[in-house]
């Protein structure tokens, strides 16, 4: 089991309380990691097991550190704007089990970094979130990020921020 780092949490700009839920949700998912290999080539097993487990990566994306500087033009421009996952929270849980099958000894701090890279948001005005959503329904194999730009919703900087090796190699448009 990954030991706990506790200086660490300040250097990824994270509050102390934060750093330890996402601790909690580590050990929680590796308890979770034998069931994920039961279900992960049974794809009805698999979907469901993903949308049993994805409200504990709601809960922490919620924290300012999941927040990006992305975001449409008039998302932007919003005192409120719609916060959305640019990988839909479902499909993020199946990146986090496959994670955790290849590193089940990942250490706490390169979790956190990989729960930022997947579990981010990008600001929305509600309309852009709704066509996205619509869309995704429609296009299942699609993340989020993929059909902003089919969707006509430009996110300045997005796709380099994407553009780096982990994305590359498992994040495929299709």
């Amino acid at each position: 089991m990954p030991s706990i780092n506790y200086l660490g949490y300040q250097s990824v700009g994270l509050k102390g309380s934060h750093f330890l839920n996402i601790n909690e949700l580590l050990k929680d998912y590796l308890a979770l990691l034998p069931r994920w290999k039961t279900v992960k080539n049974i794809p009805m097993a698999k979907q469901k097991f993903c949308s049993r487990n994805r409200n504990p990566l709601f809960d922490i994306s919620s924290f300012r550190f999941f927040k990006t500087n992305f975001g449409s033009e008039q998302g932007l421009k919003l005192k409120k704007p719609v916060y959305d996952h640019y990988i839909q929270r479902t499909k993020a849980v199946e990146l986090v089990f496959e994670k955790l099958e290849q590193e089940p000894k990942i250490e706490l701090l390169d979790f956190v970094s990989f729960l930022k890279k997947i579990c981010s948001v990008v600001a929305l005005t509600e309309d852009e979130h709704k066509i996205v959503t619509s869309y995704c329904k429609k296009n299942k194999g699609l993340y989020n990020y993929q059909a902003y730009e089919r969707c006509g919703i430009k996110i300045d900087g997005l796709t380099e921020f994407l553009n780096c090796e982990w994305y590359l190699e498992k994040v495929l448009v299709p």
